[in-house]
């Protein structure tokens, strides 16, 4: 039998390499895997911004960037729709009010779902929301969180390097 170029034998098994090659989605922000409590509302589009409460449910934010985060929830809130957010990282500050729209549901398998929510910017939540309905109960990942975030990341993602080569000494 002669084999190709795509072609290697492994353990008496021919495996064949795939003809086209994908590169995979770059992300814009560094992912880190996490598990934080997390409160979530969705926002009613009908009704003033007022009538948050009441709607609450709790989750686990599993994994977190600088551009959203992903959620395990015990109730499912629609894709385009949008939700505050109010968070505690350890070791940072209680991030409350976060505004965010839900950009995919999957079923978790366990009675649950999964949410990829992304974080709203101020310019989106103006063109949504009205600039007169920010500040009081809901607000932008605006810049200065994104830094707090982003410095959190790092500084985890160091402590895991640094962890990771004492591990193995």
């Amino acid at each position: 039998m002669t084999r190709t170029k795509s072609e290697d034998q492994v353990d008496g098994f021919i495996v064949k390499q795939p003809l086209k090659l994908y590169k995979s989605k770059k992300r814009r922000y560094v992912r880190l895997e996490i598990s934080a409590p997390v409160t979530l509302a969705p926002i009613d589009m009908d009704r003033p911004l007022e009538h948050l409460s009441g709607n609450e449910q709790t989750g686990t934010i599993l994994n977190l960037s600088g551009g959203g985060v992903l959620l395990s929830c015990d109730q499912q809130v629609p894709e385009n729709s949008y939700v505050v957010m109010s968070f505690e990282l350890k070791d940072c500050e209680l991030l409350t009010g976060i505004v965010g729209k839900v950009k995919r549901v999957d079923d978790d398998g366990e009675e649950g779902c999964l949410m990829g929510v992304e974080f709203c910017s101020e310019s989106e939540l103006n063109e949504v929301f009205g600039a007169a309905n920010l500040g009081g109960l809901i607000s932008s990942f605006d810049e200065r969180i994104k830094r707090t975030l982003l410095k959190y990341i790092f500084t985890k993602k160091v402590q895991q390097r640094i962890e990771k080569k004492s591990g193995k000494k």
